[in-house]
């Protein structure tokens, strides 16, 4: 057995004066303070567990501040920066795409449609172009007047909701009455949402919530104080269906076979296309679905709302597999690469959430793949590695032991002092 002390990881520790970035096959691990690891051109920095994160592809000091060569992330979800989309919420948002973008700053907004610039300053004064589903809004004090541009039809507001004409096509005094007519249909209200009348490809004859009649060329619909309860008859597809009342009791055939007695029992088949099942919500859901275009079977079941099993299933083969026990452990299987949480106290898997929180939240985690198999427990304070040649494992500065064929080595004090040997 051969003793020896590794001068550059006792420098690297006391005064951090060597350039970790250029150490390589490099490990310092003082977890959860402070964790270094270099190795093949790529290093990887931790300082207070998972709070500092420096690497080769990412930097971290979250939950404030995340950043990689896609995206940068402040105060995650209020703040987050990539090439096409800026955005601070409440304070900044900005848009870029080929033939449109969009700047707000509190009250201040600027943009661009094709060749077309727009701006302004809310409420005071401004005009959209091809935003909120209009070609063009204009307002002036808003809601005091604003008129809008959709497919060359003009409409003004005076105090919006309650003025609002369009020449020859909508009227309304908002909730007292109102109309809106097209070549086709033409519709009025009174009181509003209470007494509809439309005439047209669906006729309605409505005072709510007492009565409600609609019907077209393949359906006719009635309900009695809506929408508690409803009957409906479509033929195209065929379908009819009753609630009574709902949302306890629905019953559904035809296009789709659907049965609720809601807190009971649920269920709803449409074809191969989507099952549905569950009983004494939330304690038990179970769906499939499946795309016969992509080749993409789903399959979820879940216990109490965040208790969940998912499979997703691509031409044949298991591609995505997600278990959750809330809130004592998640685990994610996606291709040949499994990884695992415990604790999971928040149950999103949104990747902001990944990358800027679950860290902070992770007492223990894992991952496999087929390269190497890994498991951390407070932040790497106990770390264990195996890969095809080698296993190891370490309990912080304290203790650390490797195996590799042909090869033992045991080490203390983040490996200052250290012993190797051979082995069969």
């Amino acid at each position: 057995m051969q003793p020896g002390i590794s001068a550059s990881r006792l420098l690297l520790f006391l005064a951090i004066c060597v350039p970790w970035q250029n150490l390589s096959a490099a490990t310092v691990n003082f977890a959860p303070l402070l964790f270094y690891e270099s190795s093949a051109g790529e290093h990887e920095l931790s300082l207070a567990g998972p709070f500092l994160e420096f690497t080769s592809g990412f930097s971290a000091f979250r939950p404030l501040y995340y950043s990689d060569e896609n995206e940068t992330d402040l105060l995650y979800p209020l703040g987050r920066f990539t090439s096409e989309r800026r955005r601070f919420i409440p304070l900044f948002t900005r848009v870029e795409e080929e033939d449109r973008e969009h700047v707000n700053a509190l009250l201040f907004f600027s943009g661009r449609y094709e060749d077309e610039r727009y701006g302004g300053f809310f409420p005071l004064y401004g005009t959209f172009s091809h935003r909120f589903g209009y070609d063009r809004i204009r307002f002036v004090l808003w809601p005091l007047y604003s008129e809008t541009t959709n497919s060359g039809i003009d409409a003004y507001s005076v105090l919006w909701p309650v003025f609002r004409y369009s020449p020859g096509r909508e009227f309304q005094i908002f909730p007292l009455y109102g109309y809106e007519k097209t070549l086709n249909y033409r519709h009025d209200f009174a009181l509003w949402p209470f007494i509809h009348f439309r005439r047209g490809a669906q006729h309605i004859n409505a005072v709510l919530p007492f009565f409600y009649h609609s019907s077209g060329d393949t359906y006719w619909n009635i309900a009695v104080l809506w929408p508690l309860f409803t009957y409906s008859r479509d033929t195209s597809p065929e379908l009819t269906s009753a609630n009574f009342p709902w949302p306890l009791l629905r019953t559904a055939s035809g296009a789709y076979e659907e049965l609720k007695i809601f807190p009971f029992y649920w269920s709803r088949t449409q074809g191969d296309a989507y099952r549905m099942k569950i009983i004494l919500w939330p304690l038990y859901k179970h769906d499939v679905s499946f795309s016969p275009d992509a080749g993409v079977r789903e399959e979820r079941t879940t216990v109490f709302l965040f208790n969940r099993k998912s499979t997703r299933v691509s031409q044949g083969d298991a591609d995505s597999e997600q278990l959750t026990v809330w809130p004592l452990w998640h685990r994610h299987v996606h291709d040949d690469r499994t990884l695992w949480y415990f604790p999971w106290i928040i149950p999103i898997h949104d990747d902001g959430f990944r990358r800027n929180w679950l860290p902070l939240l992770t007492l223990a985690s894992g991952e496999t793949s087929p390269e190497l198999s890994e498991v951390s427990v407070l932040w790497r304070t106990f770390l264990y590695r195996n890969s095809d040649s080698c296993s190891s494992f370490s309990l912080s500065f304290l203790f650390s032991y490797e195996r590799c064929p042909g090869y033992r080595r045991v080490g203390f004090f983040s490996d200052l002092i250290r012993w190797g040997w051979t082995a069969p």
